[in-house]
């Protein structure tokens, strides 16, 4: 069943993508671990902190119609290792920021670096899919959660460590300069073998002009994208309010605030990779229909559980429900015929990212107002679209 990672794992090009994968995840996992810091610093309540995370998707949503520009201009290839280069020296802005307003630039920057980021590996990945017969899509975004799961773990113990050993110094400063240089040395010896293949998805197919007009979505598109939507939903409000709800609503310590998140992105690292065995056994979307139920019944056991060890299971429920929603999506939004390469993964991408923008802003709203554990309600109402949008997508025969 694991032959697809032998595979990937033994080709020179596959191991190069997925570590930049893998390197992304692990940068935004540990920004994840900040944001309880950030929230305290400023005395911010759920409403501010929502607004103030608005910042980063307002960056990747301006980015987006941006990115098939800069692709085309730098390359596939040139643009996934210099993007992924830069992604971690973006957050040591807002992290180590005295003043609101250069937290808000911060992340509106980072957001610019990683909708480009986040467009040529995916597209990268589609490419290596499509014209080097290698299955690795789910692979790629489950060395993604696995990044994310490691980076939040390992932010959560040096913060720790750092605050009782360095208190005079801000422990997540200290932590991202050094990530910032050790993810950026990584990301450029892997140029080597990223540059070994030719990316044709840079190459623009004759009669589609170079304008906004590339982004205008087909009925296909727009179907996949509400799925999207919900599952984007649900991602934003775990990343932004999962340590969040740990700290407040069930009284962790500091040390384990990271470990909600963790839980959920180890196990959709672990249900991406072998996802790509399983998408081919079952079809993409009768899989991505199950996961919509099995993050109802995390989300349940998150919302009731009384202490931060009983939660624990609610996550990994949640993460195991989502783990191949993203990998079918935009693998299937990259073939959406009639489009521009990339123009798929970038207009879904921004639909996605409106689902960042309204998603943890609504929780936020709603938590100020009533409780978070209220709010994590809005995630169950999402899958339950989510699954009713993948029943048309499965009676419509769009399998991709």
């Amino acid at each position: 069943m694991l032959t697809h990672l032998r595979n990937l794992f033994h080709h020179p090009v596959g191991r190069a993508i997925g570590m930049t994968f893998l390197i992304n995840g692990f940068v935004f996992g540990s920004w994840t671990s900040c944001i309880p810091f950030i929230k305290d610093k400023f005395s911010l309540n759920e409403a501010q902190l929502g607004l103030l995370l608005l910042s980063m998707p307002v960056g990747v949503l301006i980015m987006n119609p941006l990115t098939i520009y800069t692709l085309s201009r730098l390359g596939i290839n040139r643009s996934t290792v210099l993007f992924g280069s830069l992604f971690g020296a973006f957050f040591t802005l807002p992290v180590s920021a005295n003043y609101l307003p250069f937290v808000v630039v911060g992340l509106f920057m980072a957001g610019c670096v990683f909708a480009c980021q986040n467009v040529a590996m995916n597209t990268y990945a589609s490419d290596l899919e499509e014209n080097h017969n290698m299955r690795l899509m789910s692979t790629c975004h489950g060395m993604w959660s696995l990044g994310a799961m490691s980076g939040a773990l390992l932010a959560s113990v040096s913060f720790g460590l750092l605050e009782k050993h360095l208190p005079s110094i801000s422990p997540p400063m200290i932590y991202f300069s050094g990530i910032a240089i050790i993810t950026a040395g990584v990301t450029l010896l892997l140029r080597k073998n990223l540059n070994r293949i030719i990316v044709h998805a840079h190459e623009q197919p004759k009669g589609i002009k170079s304008s906004f007009s590339i982004f205008k979505p087909n009925a296909t598109l727009l179907l996949l994208a509400s799925v999207l939507i919900c599952t984007y939903f649900t991602e934003g409000t775990m990343a932004d309010w999962s340590a969040v709800y740990m700290k407040d609503i069930l009284n962790s310590p500091e040390a384990i605030v990271g470990w909600g998140f963790s839980m959920y992105a180890g196990f959709m690292a672990g249900g991406r990779f072998i996802g790509d065995e399983l998408i081919h056994r079952y079809t993409n979307m009768v899989v991505l229909r199950i996961g919509g139920v099995l993050v109802i019944m995390g989300m349940i056991w998150i919302i009731v559980a009384s202490s931060a060890w009983i939660v624990l299971p609610g996550f990994v429920l949640v993460g195991l429900g989502i783990s191949l929603a993203s990998p079918i999506l935009y693998g299937a939004s990259a073939k959406v015929p009639g489009l521009a390469p990339g123009a798929g993964l970038a207009t879904m991408n921004s639909f996605g990212m409106v689902a960042f923008l309204t998603g943890p802003v609504l929780v936020g709203f709603i938590a100020k107002i009533f409780d978070l554990r209220l709010a994590f309600l809005l995630v169950i109402v999402a899958a339950i679209i989510w699954i009713v949008q993948t029943s048309r997508l499965i009676r419509k025969k769009i399998s991709m």
